[in-house]
């Protein structure tokens, strides 16, 4: 595996495993997922007792709601670990004793990248027992949380990547977080918009066939 002979991958998940960051995003990442999972579960369990019936729509917005939350986090947290590794490495004055080295620019971007990416599959991993809790009322399939799973891994590389090229340009990283959320910001909200409006076109369109026939 290439990943195994790369020295900035394998120094920075060494640096990542002592730190004791990465357990506390751990713990505040499936303790807001897990809470908000309870709490929904116990409103659809009271309406139960209110009503005498059982809406397996309430569980299968329960996945929604916690799949949807997940990966508002995960496009939170992926910028902030990679937006400062190249200009980090710039302000501490360590990025030119790398290039001294035998190390590659290409292994530099992708262990960077690949190590940020593994400790964000570590809370994917840690809050799948959350997403399986709808499994218990059968509102889902394993075919749904695979085809999740598969979005949760291009969104991570692709805010990630974002991350790593504005590191690369900028020197300082405040300036390169501030750059990366912002085309961030435009890329998510302008696709939002964007689905809004041609959804609104095709339920137009929809209309106006109806009525013609």
């Amino acid at each position: 595996c290439p990943m195994k002979t790369n020295p900035v991958y394998k120094r920075e998940c060494m640096v990542s495993a002592r730190s004791f960051k990465l357990a506390l995003v751990l713990l505040v990442f499936n303790g807001i997922l897990a809470l908000v999972a309870l709490l929904n579960m116990y409103s659809a369990l009271a309406q139960v007792r209110l009503t005498a019936e059982v809406q397996y729509t309430g569980f299968l917005d329960l996945y929604m709601f916690v799949a949807s939350l997940e990966f508002l986090m995960l496009i939170l947290i992926m910028p902030a670990m990679t937006a400062g590794s190249i200009s980090g490495e710039r302000e501490r004055h360590t990025l030119e004793l790398m290039f001294t080295t035998k190390i590659r620019p290409a292994e530099i971007i992708v262990g960077k990248l690949m190590s940020a990416f593994s400790q964000l599959m570590t809370l994917v991993v840690s809050s799948l027992p959350v997403l399986m809790l709808t499994f218990i009322y059968g509102s889902i399939r394993s075919e749904d949380l695979m085809i999740l799973l598969v979005s949760y891994v291009v969104a991570a590389l692709y805010c990630g990547s974002l991350g790593i090229f504005a590191s690369s340009f900028m020197k300082r990283s405040t300036f390169s977080n501030v750059i990366t959320y912002g085309i961030l910001l435009v890329v998510v909200v302008g696709t939002y918009m964007l689905n809004v409006f041609l959804f609104h076109v095709s339920e137009t369109e929809i209309s106006m066939m109806s009525f013609g026939a």
